[in-house]
């Protein structure tokens, strides 16, 4: 099933008692959940239809027990699961899940998700093949174009050619910024219930170029300003915030080992050899090691972590940390 399909189905009523969203796509994860919560839970029943579970923090008995457990309030239970590829359940919980997956309470509907999965293991190869599995991965561009179109026609617009193949092509496969996008211009559109070429090139700036690359530029450049623009830009148009904080990770730690290694009086090409990378990014990376002692580098990999650990647990707003995590960076 794909995640349309799915889409379709919940919001005809039509809900299965399980669902496991996985792929990198996380815009496919949300809306997907948003729909579930749409059509299940209510002001009056959230308290004690909706339950929310961290992967790694949780066992597969608590996720089970929660769903076989009758509502207090009548109606169905909603159990979500984030995160199960950041945990290893044992023989005891995987089996615990499997049975309950084979055979789940009839009102209660339990979504698990993840990002990786590995299908050679047997817990995701039995999971990816239960009927309510579902990946979650960006299509191709070309696909990009007749999905954009569908989209618009359920929200009662046309969106000519012309003008979805200029939002793909300014945008990309993101699925999340399209659809923020095309909620922008149908709303430009507004009684006209059309969506033109020239509508998306006022509108829709290019947010290929506008990227989270460009973001780790300006951190290494020290500029918060710049870095909070396009922070505040990725995260307006949908981007995951855990994954701008891993390439904001990943470009810390490579500054640290080229720092490291450059102390030894070590060239490009051998510290490329010690770290197993390209040549060209030790390089890109040496133009602003200058911009940072050890010290700022071991407070700033710290400032990460801690930054980390609140998106995944603390509830608080990621942009709010994003934004406090930018600051940090830049004024060390």
């Amino acid at each position: 099933m794909t995640p349309d399909q799915i889409l379709h189905d919940i919001k005809e009523g039509t809900v299965a008692p399980f669902y496991f969203l996985y792929g990198l796509e996380s815009f496919y994860r949300v809306e997907i959940v948003q729909a579930l919560t749409h059509q299940l839970i209510t002001a009056d029943n959230r308290d004690f239809n909706l339950e929310n579970f961290e992967a790694r923090e949780t066992s597969a008995g608590d996720w089970v027990g929660a769903a076989q457990t009758l509502s207090f309030m009548g109606g169905s239970k909603l159990l979500i699961v984030r995160n199960l590829h950041e945990t290893t359940l044992g023989d005891s919980d995987q089996k615990t899940l499997l049975n309950y997956v084979a055979d789940p309470a009839p009102d209660s509907c339990l979504v698990i998700t993840a990002d990786k999965v590995d299908r050679k293991r047997k817990l995701y190869k039995a999971l990816t093949s239960h009927k309510g599995a579902v990946p979650c991965e960006a299509p191709q561009e070309a696909g990009l174009i007749p999905w954009l179109k569908r989209r618009a026609r359920s929200l009662g617009y046309e969106l000519q050619a012309e003008a979805a193949r200029k939002m793909v092509e300014r945008v990309g496969a993101k699925p999340g910024i399209l659809a923020k996008e095309l909620e922008k211009v149908i709303t430009y559109a507004g009684k006209t219930k059309t969506v033109t070429g020239s509508m998306v090139g006022e509108l829709v700036g290019e947010i290929k170029m506008e990227n989270a690359f460009a973001l780790t530029e300006a951190l290494k450049e020290k500029k918060s300003e710049k870095a909070l623009r396009l922070l505040r830009n990725q995260l307006d148009h949908g981007e995951d915030p855990v994954k701008i904080l891993g390439l904001i990770a990943w470009q810390f730690r490579t500054l640290w080992e080229v720092k490291h290694y450059q102390a030894q009086k070590l060239g490009a090409r051998k510290i490329a050899e010690q770290m197993g990378a390209k040549p060209f990014l030790v390089e890109k990376a040496m133009q602003y090691t200058k911009n940072f002692n050890r010290a700022t580098l071991r407070n700033g990999i710290k400032s990460l972590f801690e930054a980390d650990r609140e998106l995944k647990t603390s509830g608080k707003d990621p942009q709010g940390i994003l934004e406090s995590l930018l600051l940090r960076l830049c004024s060390g």
